[in-house]
């Protein structure tokens, strides 16, 4: 946002003399598609606290007890930290500048219709799963040699982009269309990762336990395991993210989940 600014005040004095070069012109579309791109996705963190506070506005609402028995007093502190964060999140967007916007009294110099190609796309937005990263990337490898439904590939690349709002849908019709496939718990894994990513982790565990019982000779099984004890215990309930661990360990021994799960589970002991 402050390169934009800096640009946008160079396009300013170049009109005192003339008019903006192309160049200019050019690095404000950067900027202006840059800007938008992280407007949009400050919206889906957003909406991504707004489902989480509505959940636990939901849980106060039974008399004396918070989230999975958990005392009142400590959901409602965990709900007025959603709030502050959603205010700052807001304020942030209402303070920076709108993308599109001249200065007044500047003169753009535009290109002939046939002049230089459009400026390359910008970079996507920044990616919700982080961790997941190499997983993902394996997945995409092994969808791309194999027989499977458009639906897939699409959910996977916009999970790679954080649109999470939208691969989730394309995921599910991919898995509604093609239960016996092979990739059908891939597809359901990566739903559960979506809403752990958002930080909705109450769905994300519902998520991923539809995936263990629907699917429990599949492969995605034990990271799905794992990911739900991170859910649990991401959101304070360290009982049943140990339980979780060792029922990996159990089931799994030889994975390289169950071996992540005894770390884990250390650190939770301490």
């Amino acid at each position: 946002m402050q390169r934009l600014g800096a640009v946008l005040g160079c396009i300013a004095l170049a009109a005192l003399a003339g008019c903006a070069t192309r160049a200019d012109l050019v690095d404000v579309q950067k900027d202006q598609r840059a800007v938008r791109a992280l407007l949009a996705d400050q919206q889906v963190a957003i909406d991504g606290l707004r489902r989480r506070m509505d959940m636990l506005r939901s849980e106060l609402g039974e008399p004396g007890r918070g989230r999975r028995g958990a005392p009142a007093p400590e959901a409602a502190r965990e709900l007025s930290d959603l709030e502050a964060r959603v205010a700052a999140l807001e304020q942030t967007r209402a303070t920076g500048p709108l993308p599109g916007a001249t200065p007044p009294g500047v003169e753009v110099e535009h290109p002939p219709l046939e002049a230089t190609p459009p400026p390359p796309p910008t970079p996507t937005a920044p990616k919700v799963l982080g961790p997941q990263e190499a997983a993902l990337a394996k997945e995409e490898a092994a969808a791309q040699g194999a027989r499977v439904d458009g639906d897939f590939r699409e959910g996977l690349s916009l999970v790679r982009q954080g649109q999470c709002t939208q691969a989730v849908p394309k995921l599910r019709d991919f898995i509604r269309k093609n239960q016996k496939s092979d990739f059908a718990d891939n597809a359901q894994y990566w739903i559960g990762a979506c809403y752990y990513g958002q930080r909705d982790y109450s769905r994300s565990i519902v998520e991923l336990n539809d995936l263990v019982l629907k699917y429990p000779k599949g492969d995605k099984v034990p990271p799905a395991l794992l990911m739900m004890a991170d859910a649990f215990a991401d959101s304070g309930d360290k009982i049943d993210a140990r339980l979780v661990l060792q029922k990996l360990m159990s089931q799994y021994p030889q994975t390289e989940e169950a071996g992540r799960a005894r770390q884990k589970l250390q650190s939770l002991s301490e």
